[in-house]
């Protein structure tokens, strides 16, 4: 083989698995964010589960993409492991699309592919379309990569050595152990299926060699969850052993039938004859049958799963990050859900202060109110790390309604810090009225009352997880109504300050917490507009 050949195999593996990553990570960031969303919003049924990891795979054409969104749902919390199961189970079968599209051989047109999306990303002004030019540009980069491969590599039909290697493969074990080893080095199962479909158009190996090498793919694949788990949760770790379970025992369930019944020769026998084809179709073949055997025993796989990776998660340090983790690898797709989930916590925490503070203006504990002052650290230690984790995901590539969100939550960060602020000086004020032994009318109590009610009802509009118009226009007309009352119950306030009904002393404190409710009410409705 000639270098000409080689520098040509070279360039054109460069140009495919340029163009693959192009065309995937430009399709994330036209439908990554809302494929997000759906994944986040799936039931506890898993053969939704299966069909929404299949079409989601599909539309972005990245099932690492997808496992790595549900490990990182499953770590925050917004989803357990036997919902992660179905979606698994459907990212394997949505990820054959890939291998299906390059299986329809469209060289001839690549180049005015590749011309046409380089023009519409070019031109375009609109974000959208600039990305889906750019999926265009990579589409035919990948066509033209893998048509260049596939000439370089025509002068190898007739080196014996390396006929020999490609029979080698017929041995199962070590046909996996190759496909395992090259996909968890490039991370991308549908690369490695495009550089075998390109091996196999020029007849270099056959479908009963390929097959084991294929099965290998689907195996190391999950390097990227594997290492997404790094440092997360049990469960998230579990999640991804759920992933390694399933293509595991996969590949052995095909291994046993492949010595049993002529798989490659029924592949064959319905594909075109082509040798990407028929690859493509194996791929297909083995993910949507595994899928059916497995899929009756989802609820297993997770228990499984457990036994393996066994107990509990330590208890957290209340100052310590305890579901964002370390950025390597951390899509912004996936950090907006880690950001969410320790903003989330945030808002608990500030809830639990406004709860305790409450309490002890009416009945002083001293050890609930030493509490208060602990939950205001996390939160400030939870402002600053959100925030600055925020800034440095915002270095990252993305679309430019993510970064609004990242851009909102750090308002969101900052509002609920301030609302502890607030809730930590009534909480003050409560310790003030011990220790001058300050008295209240039953008027100002039940003013207070009043109030405090309608703040707990916006924590629970905010804190609901169902998003919608009518939960935001609430939150806003309690807000306004809490802005109304407040100037009547200060005009209350005086007229009882001139009649002597008020002491002057707690008169004055009760004026304080009447502002510090107010300001309480506004910043949470700042922050629930946007997290709604």
């Amino acid at each position: 083989m000639s270098i000409n050949y080689l520098l040509g195999l070279l360039g054109g593996l460069v140009l495919f698995l340029y163009g693959m990553e192009l065309m995937s990570s430009s399709l994330e960031l036209v439908a990554g964010r809302k494929m997000h969303n759906i994944i986040e919003k799936i039931t506890s049924n898993p053969l939704k589960g299966v069909l929404v990891g299949a079409i989601v795979t599909a539309i972005i054409q990245s099932s690492s993409a997808t496992t790595v969104m549900t490990v990182g749902f499953v770590n925050a919390r917004l989803m357990t492991i036997p919902q992660a199961v179905g979606i698994i189970m459907g990212a394997n079968i949505g990820t054959t699309i890939t291998g299906q599209l390059v299986a329809l051989n469209i060289t001839k047109v690549a180049p005015a592919m590749a011309f046409l999306g380089f023009v519409v990303y070019k031109a375009s002004k609109k974000e959208r379309i600039k990305y889906l030019g750019r999926v265009v540009l990579g589409l035919g980069m990948l066509f033209i990569g893998m048509q260049m491969m596939s000439d370089s590599m025509s002068p190898l039909k007739d080196e014996p050595v390396f006929v020999d290697l490609m029979t080698r493969f017929e041995n199962p074990f070590l046909g996996v152990a190759v496909g395992a080893i090259f996909t968890a080095i490039i991370q991308s199962s549908s690369s490695s299926l495009g550089i075998l479909q390109a091996i196999s158009n020029q007849g270099l190996i056959g479908l009963s060699s390929s097959m084991y090498i294929i099965f290998g793919f689907n195996i190391g694949t999950c390097i990227t969850s594997v290492l997404s788990a790094v440092g997360a949760s049990k469960n998230a770790q579990r999640t991804s052993a759920v992933h390694v379970l399933f293509n595991l025992i996969g590949t052995i369930i095909f291994i046993i039938i492949a010595k049993v019944v002529p798989v490659s020769d029924f592949v064959v026998g319905f594909s075109k004859n082509t040798g990407a084809a028929q690859v493509a179709n194996m791929h297909t073949l083995f993910n949507i049958v595994t899928t059916i055997l497995l899929f009756p025993f989802s609820k297993k796989l997770a228990l499984l799963a457990s036994k393996i990776i066994p107990g509990e998660d330590e208890e957290a340090d209340s100052l310590s990050l305890q579901y964002i983790t370390d950025r390597n690898m951390i899509d912004p797709n996936i950090a907006i859900t880690n950001v969410r989930a320790e903003t989330n916590r945030m808002l608990k925490l500030a809830r639990e202060n406004y709860e305790l503070s409450m309490n002890i203006f009416r009945n002083f504990e001293e050890d609930q109110y030493e509490k208060v002052f602990r939950n205001e650290e996390t939160i400030n230690f939870l402002n600053s790390n959100i925030t600055r984790y925020i800034i440095d995901v915002l270095g990252d590539r993305m679309n430019d309604a993510l970064a609004q969100t990242f851009t909102d939550y750090m308002r969101i960060v900052r509002d609920i810090e301030r609302i502890g602020d607030h809730i930590k000086s009534i909480a003050e004020f409560a310790k003030s009225n011990v220790e001058r032994e300050l008295a209240y009318t039953q008027m100002s109590a039940a003013e207070l009352k009043n109030i405090e009610i309608q703040i707990e009802t916006m924590f629970e509009l905010v804190e609901a997880k169902k998003e919608g118009k009518s939960k935001k226009e609430e939150l806003r007309e309690l807000n306004k109504k809490i802005e109304i009352e407040t100037i009547q119950y200060r005009q209350f306030h005086v007229e009882r300050m001139k009649t002597g009904v008020c002491d002057p002393e707690s008169g004055l404190i009760y004026e304080k917490i009447l502002t510090a409710l107010e300001r309480v009410s506004s910043y949470l409705s700042n922050a629930g507009k946007l997290m709604l």
